[in-house]
């Protein structure tokens, strides 16, 4: 019985390879072995670490690490007919030794890598088709700050590829498995996370439409720390067309429903609907209508807002703008209305000398309606992105918050600095005290920063946080706005002067001010200089600005700088730097940053590149502890045939309060391909 099944499939086997094939290839190879590559990889990585604590005390660290690595790939292997399916392999076996020493021990280790990727298409070429895909990579990091990761990842999964439908379509399913044990000084962390993630796609594009289908749904396990545990479902639709007589009419219409079930619940919904008429070159109008829904643990909002805008241009040197706009928000316990009008014009004139002259000029009323039925409401999920190269405290949208409603979580990681390991997430729930303070300014907060150490994941610069909140409103309160701006700029290419003027305020038309109306007025001067040549780019940007209110006032000094220099077409010295300073009246704040880069390229060939970098990061706050960072990385790439060999240098330097961390590191990378 076994035999007449092994027959009956070599039997349906040789039926499905004539069937795709055509007659003049029925008789070619019928097993393919694909291309085939080997390669062994050595790479050597030293590194001395030395941390000098606030008592004095000082620690030193040497490690060392050695790997050797065995990799083999067979690409597009098949049996019978490439059509029919085609198979990948690749393998990757290696040894790891491992040296370090630290004060009162000394540690050596051994161990094995092992690593594989997979995958098979079938019917590839077809109209439905299947991809199965598996890979596995195991790798031993000497991290920064004497630290050290280990780290397995594990995919594996299907995609369902069907092009022939009304809708061509792809089903993905996949399971990610991450295990990681890292250790940065004393702090010790483990991460086993297990994600199922199912995804359905769809799209089209016809002449004059495009539709898009999105669904997701994830599923993530973490069994060192269950409480970041969540699963989520997202789905989205994107429609455009173009339509009328001469497709002169546009319409975009997106829809995207969110909802995630775990610590930190939360489910959004947006509608976004734009419609834009040309009704010649120089006359545009267009409107939109915007739905947003926010649903937290602490309360839900509601915003409905109708936008209209009309554009003129009026011979080639006046663009204006009219426009005006209807916003309907639902808070917990009250409700807002608000209604603008806004005219914009932006003036262009030509002046002697190749010059020319831009004035901006705009003007805006504002009527909003408040009516609570108490004297609280609720904000979810107040998004804010840290600066960068340095993270400076961000102040939050509204006066009167009640700071023990504050829930802060980070939903967007930016790059992770040296001595950080990375978090489970985002989102990742974030600690008052540990991971950021806060800083009242007179009616309002700020958000202050705290860096990552070791496990602890901190604000960093580039992360964004949702903040959730309650704060204080008045019952009935109905006021006006008024605002204008103005600004002027003569550029002549090499230099740009300018100026900038911004003041609104506000009028109270009915109900009980309480301190919630505030008047604001930001002046700003600069001047750019620029040089755009054959070898020298240059910019040179300097900026003073005041900003007042009724709540907050500082004062901002900024200066950027950009010069990139290639003497010879294979050389590239690129220098960078940029400072600036913020001094708040009350209370008396100062922050001053300061960052500078120089780096220098020399690109032979594609054989041959060579690339040096020294930088610098300053952060000096009379809130948060001063920091100072320098770094510098040399580096070789140099391919001699089949033999690659990359040597690298780096130096890293981290001051902290009164915590220094010096780092030497060396790393060279040989790879001998067959």
């Amino acid at each position: 019985m076994r035999q007449q099944w092994l027959r009956l499939l070599w039997a349906a086997s040789w039926l499905a390879a004539l069937a795709l094939a055509p007659a003049e290839t029925v008789h070619a190879q019928l097993i393919g072995a694909g291309e085939r590559t080997a390669a062994i990889e050595i790479a050597v990585v030293m590194a001395r670490q030395k941390i000098t604590a606030t008592n004095a005390e000082r620690t030193r660290t040497n490690s060392a690490l050695i790997e050797e690595r065995l990799k083999l790939a067979s690409t597009n292997m098949y049996v019978f007919d490439p059509r029919l399916f085609k198979l990948s392999l690749a393998g990757d076996f290696g040894l790891s030794q491992e040296w370090l020493t630290s004060p009162g021990s000394q540690v050596s280790r051994e161990g094995t890598l092992r690593g594989y990727e997979a995958d098979l298409a079938v019917l590839g070429e077809q109209a439905t088709s299947l991809n199965l895909f598996a890979s596995r990579d195991q790798s031993l990091l000497l991290r920064e700050l004497a630290g050290r990761s280990e780290a397995i990842n594990e995919d594996r999964g299907m995609t369902l590829f069907a092009r022939r439908l009304p809708l061509p379509s792809t089903l993905t399913w996949r399971q990610e498995l991450q295990e990681e044990e890292s250790r940065t000084g004393d702090v010790f962390s483990r991460r086993d996370d297990r994600r199922n993630i199912f995804t359905y796609e769809g799209s089209r594009g016809w002449v004059d439409r495009e539709l898009s289908l999105r669904y997701e749904f994830v599923d993530l396990t973490a069994e060192v720390l269950p409480n970041l545990s969540y699963n989520s479902h997202e789905g989205s639709v994107l429609f455009s067309s173009d339509f009328g007589p001469e497709l002169n009419r546009h319409w975009d219409s997106q829809a995207r429903y969110f909802t995630r079930a775990g610590q930190t619940d939360l489910t959004t919904l947006t509608v976004d609907e734009g419609l834009r008429f040309e009704h010649s070159e120089q006359f545009q109008t267009e409107g939109r209508y915007f739905l947003l829904s926010t649903e937290t643990v602490g309360g839900t909002s509601t915003t409905h807002t109708a936008t209209l805008r009309a554009h003129r241009q009026f011979y080639d040197n006046l663009r204006t703008t009219l426009g005006g706009d209807a916003s309907f928000l639902t808070l917990p316990g009250g409700d807002e209305d608000i209604f603008r009008s806004q005219l914009d014009a932006a003036y262009t004139k030509r002046l002697p000398g190749a010059g020319t002259l831009n004035a901006g000029l705009g003007g805006r009323i504002e009527y909003q309606d408040n009516r609570f039925e108490g004297t609280e409401s609720f904000v979810p999920q107040e998004t804010h992105t840290f600066a960068t190269p340095n993270a400076v405290p961000v102040t939050l949208s509204n006066p009167f918050i009640d700071t023990s409603s504050l829930v802060v979580t980070k939903v967007t990681l930016g790059p992770l600095p040296p001595g950080c390991l990375t978090p489970s997430g985002p989102p990742v729930p974030l600690v008052l005290g540990r991971d950021y303070t806060l800083l009242t300014v007179g009616d309002v907060i700020q958000v202050v920063p705290v860096a990552c150490v070791g496990a602890t994941p901190g604000i960093n610069p580039g992360d964004t946080i949702a903040v959730d909140y309650r704060f204080k409103v008045s019952p009935a309160l109905a006021f006006n706005t008024e605002g204008w701006r103005a600004d002027l700029s003569v550029d002549y290419r090499w230099v740009r002067p300018y100026v900038a003027y911004q003041q609104t305020a506000q009028h109270l038309r009915s109900g009980r001010d309480e301190g919630l109306l505030d008047d604001q007025q930001s002046d700003a001067v600069g001047i750019e200089f620029r040089k755009d040549g054959q070898r020298v780019h240059a910019n040179l940007v300097g900026e003073l600005s005041r900003f007042t209110s009724t709540r907050l006032n500082y004062d901002r000094l900024r200066s950027t700088q950009f010069l990139s220099y290639s003497p010879l077409p294979e050389v590239t010295l690129n220098v960078s730097g940029e400072e600036g300073r913020l001094n708040f009246d009350t209370p008396d704040h100062q922050i001053h940053t300061v960052m500078g880069q120089v780096s220098l390229t020399y690109a032979a060939s594609a054989n041959l590149l060579a690339e040096a970098s020294v930088g610098t990061r300053w952060l000096n706050d009379t809130v948060l502890p001063d920091e100072r960072h320098a770094q510098a990385t040399a580096r070789l790439r140099w391919i001699l045939r089949a033999l690659e060999i990359s040597p690298r240098f780096d130096w890293f330097n981290r001051r902290r309060g009164d915590t220094l961390s010096d780092e030497y590191r060396l790393f060279l990378h040989v790879i001998r391909r067959f």
